[in-house]
């Protein structure tokens, strides 16, 4: 399988962006959000014009997955100066992909990021209740750094752990 990671960059490749997060949103989500959290954090996250403004003015970096040619998830990056860190704001695969090893070789070209920038952690969130995801980090070296519950309006809150990865040098 030959695996690439093309830049995110044009509108109609933001709009595929959001358009295949909503699809594995409901998928991946729905045993953890109720339907309106999720609708309501799909149009937070996941509207073009939101991700179109990270890509533009708060320096998100996107990139497809995808193998052979086709497109099997996405994840953005935000390098973060002032924390000396990385943060990987998202990485998804659609369900079909799953279990393939494209998680890893995301993680590989994700790890490469942060190098180039010269910056020695990664850092992302992840819901406490979403063992999948949690599990999926840990195999790949990252360790629970803390915790915290973020606002995120309309009386929802994110109930997250804060999870680390070290470059190693």
């Amino acid at each position: 399988m030959i695996v690439s990671f093309p830049h995110i960059e044009t509108k109609q490749q933001i709009t595929l962006l959001c358009e295949m997060a909503s699809v594995i949103w409901k998928e991946a989500y729905r045993d953890l959000l109720s339907p309106a959290q999720i609708a309501y954090m799909l149009d937070l996250f996941f509207n073009p014009s939101v991700v179109d403004n990270q890509i533009s003015e708060e320096h998100y970096v996107y990139h497809f997955i995808t193998a052979d040619g086709i497109t099997a998830g996405f994840f953005g990056v935000q390098p973060r100066l002032k924390e000396n860190s990385l943060f990987l704001s998202k990485i998804y695969l659609l369900q079909k992909f799953r279990g393939k090893g494209l998680f890893g070789q995301a993680m590989h070209k994700i790890i490469g990021i942060a190098r180039e920038n010269g910056l020695p952690v990664i850092r992302l969130q992840v819901n406490k209740n979403n063992t999948v995801a949690i599990n999926a980090y840990i195999r790949s070296g990252f360790y629970i750094a803390g915790s915290d519950v973020f606002d995120i309006g309309s009386g929802y809150v994110m109930d997250d752990y804060i999870m680390e990865y070290v470059i190693s040098r």
